[in-house]
């Protein structure tokens, strides 16, 4: 016996979690614009990165860097800077990432991991490099491969000189001993 009133389908629920934001449709004809009028800095990005890392494959680059290229629409503010630049630090970043997540052959040792850690820690409190490097008992190259090893990769502090932080970072305070 039919029904006299059609049952709804249950909606579905929105996907969370690990998935990327869905564009809207306004934010799809804003990328395909932007991707049209840069779409030959997306190949110099690939031909480049792909150069600067052998080891990886082509087709991850080029995710990497379309990944990247949605980011920096996304977030591109032309009273802040240029398209390229913002855009090639997206690229380093989303490529960095990817080498992080998916080759566990390149992360450091522990050991070396806890180093810089700890020289990281000492050199926020104040302490100089060559103070941390006594303590640590480790040699200077030692020392700055480890502090290298714990580097942050975010976009905000990698080849951003847009960086808010009142503070100097490790690195800054380590290349600040280098100069001197």
């Amino acid at each position: 016996m039919p029904t006299a009133f059609p049952q709804e389908k249950p909606k579905k629920k929105p996907v969370r979690g690990y998935l990327a934001t869905p564009l809207s449709r306004d934010e799809q004809r804003h990328v395909d614009r932007m991707y049209r009028e840069h779409g030959g800095l997306v190949n110099h990005m690939g031909r480049k990165f792909c150069r600067k890392y052998p080891a990886l494959l082509k087709e991850d680059i080029y995710s990497c860097i379309n990944i990247a290229f949605i980011k920096t629409c996304r977030a591109w503010n032309p009273e802040k800077g240029t398209f390229s630049t913002i855009f090639a630090i997206f690229c380093e970043g989303e490529i960095r990432h990817f080498i992080r997540d998916h080759n566990w052959s390149v992360r450091a040792p522990s050991s070396v991991r806890s180093l810089g850690l700890r020289a990281q820690y000492m050199l926020r409190g104040g302490a100089t490099f060559e103070a941390v490097c006594a303590e640590l008992k480790t040699e200077s190259e030692d020392l700055k491969l480890a502090l290298f090893s714990v580097q942050s990769l975010d976009h905000e502090t990698q080849d951003f000189k847009w960086h808010l932080c009142p503070r100097p970072t490790p690195w800054d305070v380590l290349e600040a001993s280098e100069e001197n």
